[in-house]
């Protein structure tokens, strides 16, 4: 946390998503919220990124691999952090999209992998490889 607190920074989050677009074209950024009943406002949930430079350049140079994995995040609202990674033509690794959701579910995966596919245009699957570290249920 740089400055201000959790819960000023998550207020910040549509200014952050509006100056990520304008200074990145055609990046894709999906944010979900749901009802909060104790507050009567909605609460974050769920938050993608695909940065438009990435894609673009992905989409160019890179090889039909795509790594996937999460990461716990530890701050007062937990969350995990999911992660699509892909591999150049240097064997170096290359983001392709992240997202911060409420837990490593089988939903929250799905939705991510989902909007993966979308965002690069994956298709036909059987052209490309996916690699994880264990078997998402």
């Amino acid at each position: 946390m740089i400055e201000g607190t959790h819960a000023e920074q998550y207020a910040k989050l549509w200014d952050y998503c509006e100056k990520v677009k304008r200074t990145n074209p055609d990046t894709i950024m999906y944010v979900k919220l749901v009802d909060d009943l104790d507050y009567g406002q909605p609460r974050f949930e769920r938050i993608y990124v695909c940065l438009g430079a990435c894609k673009k350049e992905f989409l160019i140079g890179c090889r039909p691999i795509i790594g996937v994995d999460g990461c716990h995040l530890k701050c007062p609202y937990g969350g995990q952090l999911l992660l699509a990674m892909g591999i150049d033509g240097n064997n170096a690794m290359f983001s392709l999209a992240y997202a911060v959701v409420e837990g490593e579910t089988k939903s929250s995966w799905i939705w991510f992998l989902e909007l993966l596919q979308e965002d690069h245009g994956i298709k036909n699957r059987s052209a490309w490889t996916f690699i994880s570290d264990k078997q998402k249920d």
